[in-house]
């Protein structure tokens, strides 16, 4: 039998990719269930709701307690990023609690002035891991990314003032001896085991700087550096030899042994969080401080297969968004949005035709790679009291000057070209009647609506959302309702403009049946440049090459997911537009789905401030 591929069929078929998504990234997490997981809400002692996940090995009992290790993500994160972490800390057999800090996640956001109490709810989460029945109290580790790792060592500062403390052991994942706020650490690790996985690439970190803030030495030379040597002579001067990339460094005290150790993988900043090799560093690194309960080798590593299966959910996501809309079509509600014909490609009549539509797709992508720059620039750290999210700002201005400039360089081409070429309006779909234009946008609310709802549904019943790497869509607090409908006129703008340009204005034969995927390239390729510049020029050279501010070391690392977006909110656009001659719909569709996952997936701060790190 022939089966009928329309809507309703791929609604089938993304709900089933959910499914196996959500149900093997379960049983993976879990160990087929031989760990149990629990997300968790609790109280600080500063006052402040904490977001966390508890792993709890079957081997973990009051008989028998396990060691306890903390993962941390890094800034701008959620916890999920320490998956692969938490995972095979798990597997073999450590109780692990995976926090958000602070306005992270969904951690309770704070004010500045309180955002660092207690290290950024890092300590708090110590006093839990160490509060629980089956945990060793004397074997508990620290692990965070970036600035999840240098606030484990504001927590350590906080350890020392204890009787007993707790904190044995910490491993800084891209992160060294210092805190977010500049303090330098490296004279409370005492007799603790402290290793660092200092990446050769790193965006921020392993880099020494003169009164200036020029560069002196990069972080590939960090080895031979006098910070590095000092913190593998436990804190104090005269190494002697050459420091040892991998060698456990060893002193006594009261007879026991300590260790400090680096690590060096060939990578940047971010991939530390993506990186078999890191976790192999991390299982050696607590096996010897921790001791593993139960020995499996660190090669032997399952987390790739959850992120295959919150991949498989993630595409099962997207496809279903876009078939639920077109299904919606069907109905009589929303029949009145339908093409009522197929809808074809205009035909480019002339070169100047030709010429017009390569011209300004060059001119835009230059435009959205200088104005992402200038962004990086002159709005990164700018929130306020009413936008407290500093990535959804720095991005959705971006989105509002692309779409500005996208719109002037439409009108231009109207009134220079297209106008006495015979362009309409009207018959390209840019102008809506009344009724067409308010069940768009209830149509798109809809749409949005239950996809989102797949998503809670997935970590309700199996602890698990749908990710890529940092293209991620999760589960959000209502707080997270409020910021997205400040920030989404921003997107709104850009989207439904695009949608409009590539539709409306740009859907011919120039490519044939490559059109849509030459749009889409050009719809990435400001952002691609970004990225690929800043990493060729930095493998090259050691150097970065869009400076050393905040600002200007995190833009291209943002840019991930923005790549991939936007290639495919193309290609969604033009699906959508081809059943419905409509480019609000897919535009406003794009907006509130990229609104949503941007709000969630970053950190939030109360107040306005301007949350430059001061040790960049």
């Amino acid at each position: 039998m022939k089966i009928k591929m329309n809507a309703k069929f791929w609604i089938v078929v993304a709900l089933i990719l959910c499914l196996i998504g959500s149900i093997g990234a379960s049983q993976i997490q879990s160990c087929g269930g031989k760990i149990t997981i629990k997300d968790m809400s609790f109280e600080s002692p500063e006052g402040y709701l904490l977001s966390a996940t508890l792993y709890k090995p079957q081997t973990a009992s009051r008989q028998y307690p396990a060691p306890g290790v903390v993962t941390v993500e890094g800034w701008y994160n959620n916890k999920e990023m320490q998956d692969l972490y938490s995972i095979e800390l798990a597997r073999r057999g450590y109780v692990v609690i995976a926090l958000d800090m602070h306005g992270h996640g969904n951690s309770e956001a704070t004010y500045q002035a309180d955002l660092y109490n207690g290290a950024v709810g890092v300590d708090a989460a110590v006093q839990l891991i160490a509060s629980l029945p089956y945990v060793d109290t004397t074997r508990i580790g620290v692990t965070g990314h970036s600035s999840g790792g240098t606030a484990a060592n504001m927590a350590v500062e906080i350890d020392n003032s204890r009787e007993t403390p707790l904190i044995a052991a910490v491993l800084q994942q891209a992160g060294d001896w210092q805190d977010d706020t500049g303090g330098d650490h490296s004279g409370d690790y005492g007799s603790r085991d402290v290793g660092i996985i200092a990446s050769e690439y790193d965006d921020f970190y392993f880099g020494t700087y003169d009164e200036n803030g020029n560069m002196l030495t990069n972080p590939k030379q960090f080895m031979e550096t006098a910070g590095a040597k000092k913190f593998l002579n436990f804190n104090e001067d005269g190494f002697e030899g050459v420091a040892e990339a991998g060698k456990y460094y060893e002193k006594d005290f009261d007879g026991e042994t300590a260790y400090r150790v680096i690590y060096r993988p060939t990578m940047i900043h971010p991939l530390v969080t993506y990186s078999p090799k890191c976790v192999t560093y991390a299982l050696d690194f607590f096996d010897l401080t921790l001791g593993s309960p139960r020995q499996l080798d660190s090669s032997n590593q399952i987390w790739q297969w959850k992120a295959v299966f919150n991949g498989i959910g993630l595409i099962g996501f997207f496809i279903f968004m876009f078939s639920f809309a077109i299904a919606l079509l069907d109905t009589p509600t929303f029949a009145v949005l339908k093409a009522k014909e197929e809808v074809k490609p205009a035909i480019c009549k002339d070169n100047a035709g030709k010429l017009w539509f390569w011209a300004l797709a060059v001119l835009g992508a230059v435009f959205s790679g200088w104005s992402f720059i200038f962004c990086m620039n002159h709005v990164y750290t700018n929130t306020t009291e009413f936008f407290v999210q500093t990535g959804p700002l720095t991005i959705g201005v971006w989105c509002l000057m692309s779409g500005g400039f996208t719109l002037v360089m439409m009108l231009v081409y109207y009134f220079c070209y297209g106008k006495k070429n015979g362009f309409s309006f009207r018959d390209t779909g840019v102008v809506l009647n009344l009724e067409q234009a308010w069940k768009t946008v209830v149509l798109a609310v809809i749409v949005i609506a239950v996809s989102f709802a797949l998503v809670f549904c997935s970590q309700y019943f199996f602890q698990v959302d749908y990710r890529i790497y940092v293209l991620a869509v999760k589960t959000f607090n209502a707080d997270k309702v409020i910021i997205a409908l400040k920030y989404l006129v921003f997107f709104l703008v850009f989207y439904v403009i695009n949608s409009i340009s590539i539709n409306c204005f740009n859907f011919n034969n120039i490519g044939g049946k490559w059109n849509i995927f030459i749009l889409a390239l050009f719809n990435a390729l400001g952002s691609i440049f970004i990225v690929a510049s800043q990493y060729i020029y930095f493998y090259a050279t050691g150097y970065q090459l869009y400076g050393l501010t905040e600002g200007q070391r995190i833009g291209p690392i943002w840019l991930f997911p923005v790549m991939v977006i936007l290639f495919g909110a193309a290609i969604t656009a033009r699906i959508l537009y081809k059943k419905t001659k409509n480019p609000y719909l897919a535009g406003l569709i794009n907006s509130m789905f990229v609104v949503l996952i941007s709000v969630s997936n970053t950190f939030t701060v109360l107040g306005g401030a301007q949350m430059v790190c001061t040790t960049f």
